[in-house]
């Protein structure tokens, strides 16, 4: 279901010869080592650079690849689990999505002798996320997971909160919950649930979300702006300078009375409301998956 980790690497092909393989792929041997598959599916080609791995543990003997190793990540808070990983799957490289975790790492964990941290920001599918012109029906909009615990508590406490606001709200206003569609679902591979998503995003007005306890720059706040769309969440704990220009600022330290307010304000004005959607429309071309690939493949040329 998570469609961004394709996109990513799909843009990523455009740029370089890029195969992919694995377990369900065809010619994969689940029963022998990630090695010897590599070796089965280049033979007498040269072999590949780089090996990116997605859940590096449940294959037989990835760290032995002698390719250098690549894991990406999204969210990082687990930190047991995270080290984990990164230990036994032996990566040389890896890339995160959020800044806030690569710091705590980096600064906190890994001396940099070994493993190479590299930030590249979450980025967004522009044939997917992209302004329709639609009728913006509905007035506002909470979008991403909602009632989740994690290790971190209540993982997202403002869109928790907002569930209750919104149904103050409702009485003046167009307002929807949009529902998770759920993370199995055979025809994923398609992206509807993805382009369904961006079609409730540009039928709104103004969209809610949140950076979360670990006050991540999740994907939203690109693919929201990327839809033509208002985006009203807290800041996140980076790129505060860039996405403060257009993002409608609410957060947990206000009373349910000031985020009405705010919200509310930016419903009924137009202009304000549309001159903050330019803004964020202009900020997320440069977090196309297009640019996404050329960071990754200049990160790849430096470290090999």
């Amino acid at each position: 279901m998570s469609r961004v980790r394709f996109h990513s690497m799909e843009a990523i092909s455009s740029l370089c010869d890029l195969r992919w393989s694995g377990p369900n792929w065809g010619g994969y041997d689940v029963d022998r080592s990630v090695q010897e598959n590599i070796d089965s599916i280049y033979r007498d080609q040269d072999k590949p650079d780089l090996v990116v791995g997605y859940k590096p543990l449940d294959l037989i003997e990835f760290s032995a690849i002698e390719s250098k190793k690549c894991i990406r990540y999204n969210e990082m808070y687990d930190e047991l689990w995270t080290r984990k990983e990164i230990d036994e799957s032996g990566a040389d490289i890896v890339i995160c999505h959020h800044l806030n975790d690569m710091n705590h790492y980096k600064e906190n964990i890994y001396d940099g002798n070994r493993v190479r941290f590299v930030n590249i920001p979450h980025s967004a599918e522009r044939t997917v996320f992209k302004d329709m012109r639609l009728d913006k029906k509905i007035d506002l909009m909470l979008v991403g997971s909602i009632f989740y615990n994690s290790m971190l508590g209540k993982h997202y406490p403002l869109r928790e909160r907002m569930v209750g606001i919104l149904q103050k709200m409702s009485s003046k206003y167009e307002c929807r919950i949009y529902p998770h569609p759920g993370g199995d679902h055979l025809d994923a591979y398609t992206s509807v649930y993805t382009r369904q998503f961006a079609h409730a995003i540009n039928s709104s007005k103004i969209c809610v979300t949140c950076s979360g306890a670990p006050r991540s720059r999740f994907g939203k706040y690109v693919e929201i702006p990327m839809c033509g769309t208002a985006i009203a969440g807290d800041l996140p704990g980076e790129q505060q300078d860039e996405i403060s220009k257009f993002l409608i600022e609410i957060n947990l330290d206000m009373d349910d009375n000031e985020i009405m307010e705010k919200l509310s304000f930016y419903i009924d004005n137009n202009k304000k409301r549309e001159e903050l959607t330019s803004l964020g429309l202009e900020w997320s071309r440069g977090y196309t998956q297009e640019e996404y690939a050329k960071r990754f493949i200049e990160v790849i040329k430096n470290a090999i």
